[in-house]
């Protein structure tokens, strides 16, 4: 009997290797889902930012001796308004529009796509998600095209309907295309660095708080030449805010600037590309160094765990805070000679009870400094949400550590780390103004305010959870909003009832000791509420 023939399995064909970009509409519709409500709420504020303004211009400007008035303002009076918003190219209302809407649409605007490009990079392999979709049929490269695509398309779509905006309340088309430009060019740029910075790091926090961090740095160098000007003012062509900017829309456009920031973009996601194909999935380029074998002793406590979390990122901002700051205090004083003569800060002067005039630019500087500061304060503290959802705290709380211990190690970071920056602030003020006793005076009387913030944000976090996130931000936002409102002729009443910054705004006179003593008690009994609410719900919830 024969044996039977051998016949050898038939193999399967092999699966086609997968596109880098593959799966990547899949994807943009899931992050679409996503972020069906944040998404269109950032894109709602950039436009809301830049269409309030614009229908606004006539009644702000009804006369040629208001637009007058605001140009010698703008230009000779007020040194802030050149450090903060840009110089004006044009004596029109079309022209001062532009000068006073294009610092604050375009920092909106870059703040969402830093947020939106980390969270659906990094964040999402810090999580563990992006190792699960990629074990689906989805190419390499697929969820940071994603991401992109969708942070890109919105800023065309910013572009557009800003365009559009203008046009429709009757400002010309070429400006007002330009302006529209202006927007996308800063939403495409900072998509780009917020990508290469998602490869970089490992840490999503890093990469979304340095990224805006390097755009507001170069925000200021733009401000620091165009203030200076004269010799320093090539300075501003260094960073592409400049760039952005010196489009000079409504004001004899120059288009060939828009050629530099697609350039720029181009390269950065060039190089996202390339860093993301190098790299490992979950880890940075940059590679985080193991840590000991066993812990310091010194790491057995809550307060000196949560200390070790925090250390990093505290110290990147005192270091920061002491770049900004300290060269601001050397040339500050020098550079407001020449402004001696406006009468508005001649009023601020008098109203603060100020010895000279650099007084004034400093306190500006330092109540501006705040929103940030009070921003580090917030992360910090609602770092309790994501310690909670990330399991890390019931691991935690599983020793012998209280709740109380555990929320009040990240609470005390929140308060003592900011109210140090604002001493590093008025400290490195004096020094260089050489008058520290007024410029510390002024920095910390700031303190309560952001006391205030992170009470409310603690109070949000411990009665409601997760959801209490929104509030904490929410706050801020409010405060944002209503500071940029008097601007605009907002009642000042409405100012003061929303925002606790109203209550120590420096040109409304100082402080008095029943008002920060007042603000304190608000931000101590917020806090205790957030304390009592964490001790009582369940985590997490």
């Amino acid at each position: 009997m024969s044996a039977p023939t051998a016949t050898l399995p038939r193999h399967a064909p092999a699966k086609a290797a997968s596109r880098p970009l593959t799966g990547m509409p899949r994807l943009i519709r899931l992050i679409l889902r996503r972020d069906r409500v944040w998404l269109p709420v950032w894109l709602v504020l950039t436009f809301g930012t830049v269409i309030s303004r614009a229908s606004s211009r006539a009644s702000t400007y009804p006369d040629a001796q208001s637009i007058r008035d605001r140009y010698q303002a703008v230009m000779h009076d007020v040194p802030m308004f050149k450090l903060f918003q840009g110089p004006a190219y044009g004596m029109d209302r079309n022209s001062l529009f532009a000068q006073e809407t294009i610092a604050a649409a375009t920092l909106i605007a870059a703040l969402g796509a830093v947020i939106f490009v980390v969270r659906h990079t990094r964040a999402e392999e810090q999580a563990g998600r992006t190792e699960l979709v990629g074990s689906t049929a989805v190419g390499r490269h697929a969820q940071l095209g994603a991401a992109l695509a969708v942070v890109l398309a919105s800023g065309v779509f910013l572009g557009l309907l800003s365009t559009v905006g203008m046009v429709s309340v009757g400002m010309p088309g070429a400006g007002s295309f330009a302006f529209g430009l202006v927007v996308m060019g800063a939403v495409w740029v900072t998509a780009g660095m917020a990508a290469v910075a998602a490869q970089l790091t490992a840490n999503a926090r890093a990469a979304m708080i340095g990224t805006f961090g390097l755009f507001y740095g170069m925000h200021f160098v733009r401000g620091a030449a165009d203030l200076g000007g004269g010799s320093v003012r090539w300075l501003g062509w260094l960073v592409p805010n400049g760039w952005l900017l010196r489009s000079r829309p409504f004001a004899d456009e120059r288009w060939w600037v828009f050629l530099l920031v697609a350039l720029l973009v181009g390269a950065l996601l060039w190089t996202a590309g390339r860093l993301a194909a190098r790299r490992d999935l979950g880890a940075g380029v940059m590679a985080v160094r193991p840590g000991p074998v066993r812990a310091a002793p010194g790491l057995r406590s809550t307060g000196a765990l949560t200390w070790r979390l925090h250390r990093g990122m505290a110290i990147a901002w005192l270091l920061a805070t002491i770049g900004i700051s300290l060269p601001t205090g050397f040339l500050g004083a020098e550079a407001m000679e020449q402004y001696a003569g406006g009468e508005q800060m001649r009023e601020w002067a008098n109203a603060m009870n100020a010895d000279h005039l650099g007084e004034v630019l400093f306190a500006y500087i330092a109540f501006t400094m705040c929103f940030p500061i009070t921003i580090y304060a917030l992360m910090t503290l609602l770092r309790l949400n994501g310690e909670e959802t990330e399991g890390h705290a019931e691991m935690l709380l599983s020793t012998p550590a209280s709740r109380i211990r555990w929320a009040v190690g990240h609470l005390l970071i929140a308060l003592v780390v900011p109210t140090a920056l604002l001493v590093v602030v008025g400290l490195c003020f004096g020094l260089g103004s050489d008058d520290v006793a007024d410029m510390m005076t002024t920095t910390t009387s700031l303190i309560p305010a952001v006391w205030v913030m992170v009470g409310i944000a603690m109070a949000a976090y411990g009665l409601l959870g997760r959801r209490g996130v929104i509030v904490g931000w929410g706050a801020l936002v409010a405060a944002l909003t209503v500071e940029f409102g008097q601007h605009v002729g907002w009642p000042e009443w409405v100012f003061k009832a929303f925002s606790p910054f109203a209550h120590v705004l420096p040109f409304l006179g100082p402080p008095s000791a029943l008002t920060l003593a007042t603000l304190t008690l608000i931000a101590a009994v917020l806090i205790a509420v957030g304390l009592a609410g964490v001790r009582r719900r369940d985590l997490p919830t």
